[in-house]
């Protein structure tokens, strides 16, 4: 059996990219389901009808559970974008000639 180098299946994109640009999408719905989460709780503020906060309260919890993902989620590419962006990846990935 040979031992080939796997190749990245996305020839119009490096992996370098491709993470970064997930990084800041992730972190982008993360900040989406922030602002969202602000404008439900000043409506749950200002509500008086126990079915309506009951609702809103529901929602809440699906958007607090959506912010944690997306949270993780820009966390762990941030990490990944950072390695990729060490001398020995950047040599590995071709973007970098080794000195």
């Amino acid at each position: 059996m040979e031992n080939r180098k796997p190749e990245f299946a996305f020839k119009e994109h490096s992996v370098i990219s491709l993470v970064t640009e997930m990084r800041a999408y992730f972190q982008d719905l993360k900040s989406y389901y922030s602002i969202s989460k602000g404008e439900i709780i000043s409506r749950l503020d200002e509500t008086s009808d126990d079915t309506r906060a009951a609702e809103l309260k529901a929602k809440l919890i699906d958007i607090n559970e959506k912010i944690a993902f997306f949270s993780m989620l820009g966390d762990s590419l941030s990490i990944a974008d950072t390695v990729l962006h060490t001398d020995t990846m950047l040599i590995e990935l071709g973007f970098k000639k080794k000195s």
